[in-house]
């Protein structure tokens, strides 16, 4: 039986025309009434139908932004400042407003942002559950994953090519004369970094180089991170004479731990990152690494959703962009 206003007025304690006016977001009303009536829409999967078809059936000229809650502070954040400023810059020119959120913010019941504040589509960038995509695709919401891919059919995605990126850069520390060659790595529950493991490995085996575990740590993606397990392998006494970190700021973290330790790169421990970030040439040494297309992703993130919201048959789903080593003074 389909949910009517009045189930939701009732269940809420409110009235229908304040129920009106939370769902087609209009008119003003306070924000406890607002939050009664998004709970009571939440227990009566009401969203999943009425408001979702709401959504996709009037043009509201907002796109939604979701970005993996880690990358906090989003708009300073190293690899993704730029990112979001093409794919507002992009969807200014198209005549479309951007609306920021966290995927821990479309988690809370009371509080689905997208949903309330209405969106033609939605942009999900890095690592996303794999259940918010689904909920989002069965509701039939266009959507495009950015920096990440699924396995689930008819999702458009942007990504770079992680594997030949990473391959490319172990190839060149090889190519160095380093066969000791340590892996600093983000959560292989990203698929990103997971490819860049593959990439890690593929090249080492590739050449008849032994994978060497005691060379490689895994943790979060932050420069923190980097200087952390950087110190385990320093503190190990067993240090690799080379360090593929699966991004820059993984990389800068590891610099400052090895320069601490009194060693010299690129003389006793070569690095390179991934990722490209301004950050890579402020340092000392300018850090060796991964060309992506951060402007080019993100014009491509808001191609892609346009096409999807006009249910253009033609386009190309699957979009995977080429890297390019960029090579500096850690190497």
């Amino acid at each position: 039986m389909d949910i009517t206003i009045k189930d939701i007025a009732k269940a809420a304690g409110v009235s229908k025309s304040t129920v009106s006016r939370v769902i087609s977001n209009t008119g003003k009303c306070s924000d406890e009434a607002r939050r009664k009536v998004m709970e009571a829409a939440e227990k009566l999967n009401y969203k999943k139908n009425a408001l979702a078809r709401a959504m996709i059936t009037k043009e509201t000229k907002n796109l939604g932004l979701i970005i993996y809650q880690k990358h906090k502070p989003i708009l300073s954040h190293p690899f993704y400042a730029p990112i979001i400023e093409a794919i507002v810059d992009s969807s200014m020119k198209r005549g479309y407003s951007i609306i920021i959120a966290t995927d821990q913010d479309i988690k809370a019941s009371s509080a689905e942002l997208l949903l309330e504040k209405r969106v033609d589509g939605i942009i999900f960038a890095s690592f996303i559950d794999h259940n918010i995509i689904l909920k989002y695709k069965n509701m039939g919401i266009p959507l495009v994953l950015l920096n990440n891919s699924v396995d689930l059919k008819d999702v458009s995605f942007v990504k770079v090519d992680n594997y030949s990126g990473a391959y490319k850069a172990v190839v060149h520390l090889i190519s160095k004369n380093h066969k000791d060659i340590g892996f600093l790595c983000g959560p292989l529950q990203h698929r990103s970094y997971m490819e860049r493991y593959q990439g890690y490995l593929a090249a080492l085996k590739d050449h008849g180089i032994p994978v060497q575990e005691k060379f490689m740590r895994f943790g979060d993606s932050t420069l923190y991170e980097g200087t952390r397990l950087m110190n385990s392998i320093l503190n190990s006494g067993d240090i690799p004479t080379a360090i593929f970190a699966s991004n820059d700021m993984m990389a800068i973290g590891a610099i400052k731990a090895i320069k601490k330790a009194g060693l010299k790169i690129p003389d006793d421990v070569a690095i390179v990152g991934f990722d490209d970030i301004e950050h890579d040439v402020l340092i000392e040494p300018a850090l060796s690494t991964v060309f992506v297309d951060k402007n080019k992703m993100g014009e491509m993130a808001v191609d892609l959703l346009l096409n999807e919201i006009v249910r253009n048959p033609y386009f190309k789903k699957e979009n995977i962009l080429p890297t390019k080593l960029i090579l500096r003074e850690s190497t």
